[in-house]
């Protein structure tokens, strides 16, 4: 019936039906039939950021209110919200408005939270106690149990810990004690294969990765095991050398980052020819972590800082370019 009518007709009650909803909100309210129909027109070209087309449908805007009433602070879509959504929808199909202004108010669907990713920053939030250490009888791998506090609020079967550098992952948890497995892959490059009941071991959580980074990206994924060659104090501070394996000392650089057994740290020197760098340890530092435990002789984990690896990684194709160019240039001068 409605069709039958003049064009002219159905945008008239269109239009006033879509005012009298708008003022029913208490946002836009008119009382012209023409004020409405121009609101219908499209809006001269924009060369800016716009929220969208100035219209009648766009104009329709309601508090987000549980009742769509101002105040509301669950942002779910109230009842008149709905409701005027459902008009703007409605004069938009009538009035032949383009198919991107429809659902201008339609309700927004609710975001899932992200939740942690395996990513950590080698700030330890704290120093825990191994429990338990149980060989696998089918692989060569362990099960370890350790007594935890603050790594598990939050925590969850199946989240990511790193237990002195190591990124494990939580198989359960309960009353203050979590058990990880540990392959074998991962004892052959790390120096939890020397841990026993009572060993002290640096603790924390993944990173958030909307949060706060107050150390660097570290993965937890041990490059290998270093060697404390020696310490020595210096005033409050604590200085060790230690040395790695030759092929790791091409990513660490003085003032560059590197983590030591979950420890985000800052290299001091380096010295390629005899493979070894120093690090120190600030007072706070040394009261937080197990590293001033470690006597001459004693393993830590190593993992250096990722860029490097991608910053080589993504050199090599520029210099095997460069070795041809050379070649074709000088040839075997």
């Amino acid at each position: 019936r409605h069709f039958a009518q003049p064009k002219s007709s159905r945008m008239r009650r269109v239009a006033l039906l879509a005012a009298l909803a708008a003022s029913l909100s208490g946002v836009h309210s008119t009382s012209s039939p023409s004020l409405c129909l121009a609101a219908f027109q499209p809006p001269p070209p924009s060369f800016g950021r716009s929220a969208g087309p100035r219209t009648a449908v766009g104009a329709l805007r309601v508090p987000r209110g549980r009742l769509g009433m101002p105040g509301g602070s669950d942002r779910r879509p109230g009842k008149l919200q709905q409701a005027v959504s459902g008009v703007g929808r409605l004069a938009s199909l009538f009035t032949g408005a383009p198919a991107a202004w429809r659902g201008v108010m339609r309700p927004r669907k609710r975001r899932t939270p992200v939740g942690p990713q395996a990513m950590f920053t080698g700030i330890v939030e704290e120093v825990g106690e191994v429990d338990e250490m149980l060989m696998d009888i089918k692989t060569p791998g362990v099960t370890l149990t350790l007594k935890g506090d603050v790594v598990l609020d939050g925590a969850y079967e199946g989240c990511s810990i790193a237990v002195n550098g190591v990124c494990l992952t939580v198989t359960e948890f309960k009353d203050k004690k979590f058990t990880v497995g540990i392959a074998p892959e991962t004892l052959r490059l790390t120096n939890m294969g020397e841990l026993i009941p009572g060993s002290k071991v640096n603790l924390e959580r993944a990173a958030a990765m909307d949060g706060r980074n107050s150390g660097h990206v570290v993965q937890g994924h041990v490059d290998d095991v270093g060697e404390v060659v020696e310490s020595w104090p210096d005033n409050e501070s604590l200085f060790f050398k230690v040395r790695v394996p030759q092929r790791l000392m091409q990513y660490i650089v003085p003032k560059g980052f590197i983590a030591i057994d979950g420890t985000s740290l800052t290299v001091c020197e380096t010295n390629t020819a005899e493979s070894w760098f120093t690090f120190m340890l600030v007072d706070y530092t040394q009261k937080h972590v197990i590293i001033p435990s470690k006597k001459d002789g004693g393993k830590v984990n190593i993992e250096v800082d990722v860029m490097s690896k991608y910053v080589e990684n993504a050199m090599k194709s520029v210099n095997e370019r460069l070795e041809k160019l050379e070649a074709k240039v000088f040839g075997d001068a």
